[in-house]
């Protein structure tokens, strides 16, 4: 997580001397009333274009509201008024980080520090930096760095425990999640990222204090319960609730693509290769479903082989950031098995990568998938691996909060909704603690001439 300041301005940073206007636009962004602020730094640009703090504060809020490129204009011109304004540096590095222009935010952020050296929310935002392009004993160092400058700084200590989690060092991780939860008990990602950090080294009696601390102090995080429920495996639900997918995925989308690349996540080219193989060259002549779009990592290879591209997910903002890639003729923020059900007889080729990962009883959704396909139509999609040692039922949910199948279940579940030719392979779908996610790559088609399940679901 990079520091602060492009979510509001610290309260540091407002010019000593500031009039009335600007400490008064100031206090509305701070407060969450970034609308009303952004009306007030406009109205002082207009009296006076080219004052500086003005111009920052603006970008600063262009960018919260998702305006990032016309905040880089904004910033750009006080960086080109006051070149050496440190906040202002640091504030543009977050925003091409979030860009994914990472050497230019380096770029920022390792000027911000030259011209103040022991900032920790700089040092801080450069080793995040360092851990996106895969330096993690840079990033550590960066870390410790913001640490040393700062001892109270949680957000620094939750990023040193990623990254010793990923250097493969977990009782350090452990211990600097612990640091960063006692510096902020009221941070629900502190009690997050520890309790998986536990659960990951199979303290799980340990992760299971973490989360039900958790769900005391936050009783409505859709998060802490779903854990707590994958932790004791105590009213675990047929799939992970909307709330929890929405609230997970709105909070990831910021950073999605980047961390997936981290991962090396490979799901969305194995689909890839699975539709070449079942359809042939590209053709632009299907209606396609990406179920479970998220940010639209499909969208590039489905693009060539659709007359027609819908997407569909839970989160509204992975919708906002798929909308962004200019590929899709058609964007729905809907449950997945409810929009399949809306949408009968629709679709040549349905593909979903990683998000079945989210049910554990695949009936409904497999069988409305096959209603939603044409005759000929194919449904591809990936899975985590279960052995059937470990889930008798063909299905359990894993410390991690996400399911797991077994291959007889997946069989079962593509045969009982119509679909033939089911072709399930073992592959890997990405890397977590160094260590790759077995997971399945799954087929299957409707026949030409399909008798579709009668039964209601």
């Amino acid at each position: 997580m990079s520091s602060l300041s492009t979510k509001s301005p610290d309260r540091e940073t407002v010019p000593a001397g500031a009039d009335e206007q600007l400490v008064e636009a100031v206090k509305k962004h701070q407060s969450g009333q970034v609308h009303e602020a952004v009306a007030i730094y406009a109205a002082v640009l207009e009296a006076t274009p080219d004052h500086v703090d003005a111009l920052h504060f603006l970008g600063v809020a262009e960018h919260q509201l998702g305006d990032s490129h016309t905040a880089l204009q904004h910033i750009g011109r006080a960086l080109e008024l006051a070149p050496d304004h440190a906040d202002a540096r640091n504030n543009r590095g977050n925003i091409l980080k979030q860009l994914g222009r990472l050497e230019e935010a380096e770029a920022d952020y390792t000027r911000s520090l030259a011209l103040r050296p022991n900032d920790a929310n700089a040092l801080n935002n450069l080793g995040t930096i360092r851990r996106a392009r895969g330096d993690l004993e840079g990033a550590a160092l960066a870390f410790r760095e913001a640490i040393k400058a700062r001892l109270g700084h949680a957000p620094a200590w939750q990023n040193l425990g990623n990254v010793l989690r990923d250097l493969g060092r977990p009782g350090e991780a452990v211990d600097a999640f612990w640091e960063a939860l006692r510096l902020a008990p009221q941070s629900a990602d502190s009690y997050r990222q520890l309790g998986a950090m536990l659960a990951s080294a199979g303290r799980i009696d340990k992760a299971i204090e973490v989360h039900e601390r958790w769900l005391e102090i936050f009783p409505d995080d859709p998060r802490a319960k779903h854990f707590l429920a994958a932790l004791t495996q105590e009213k675990v639900p047929d799939r992970a609730s909307d709330d929890y997918v929405r609230t997970t995925f709105d909070i990831f989308a910021a950073n999605f693509d980047n961390e997936l690349a981290e991962l090396e996540y490979r799901a969305p080219a194995l689909i890839d290769e699975e539709v070449a193989r079942l359809c042939g060259p590209p053709q632009p002549r299907m209606a396609v479903l990406d179920a479970g779009c998220g940010t639209g990592l499909c969208a590039p290879f489905l693009r060539p082989r659709a007359s027609h591209l819908a997407g569909v997910d839970l989160s509204p903002a992975m919708i906002e950031k798929a909308g962004k890639r200019g590929l899709f003729d058609a964007l729905a923020v809907e449950e997945l098995t409810a929009h399949l059900r809306g949408h009968a007889a629709m679709y040549d080729l349905i593909v979903s990568a990683d998000t079945l990962v989210y049910f554990g009883d695949l009936g409904e959704v497999t069988l409305a998938a096959a209603r939603a396909l044409r005759p000929g139509g194919a449904f591809v999609f990936t899975v985590e691996r279960a052995n059937a040692e470990d889930a008798p039922a063909g299905f359990r949910i894993n410390p991690h909060g996400r399911y797991g199948h077994t291959r007889d279940y997946l069989l079962r579940s593509l045969t009982a909704a119509g679909l033939i030719g089911p072709e399930i392979r073992k592959v890997d779908l990405r890397k977590e603690a160094d260590q790759w996610v077995a997971g399945w790559l799954c087929s299957a088609k409707v026949g030409q001439l399909s008798v579709r399940p009668n039964q209601e679901s």
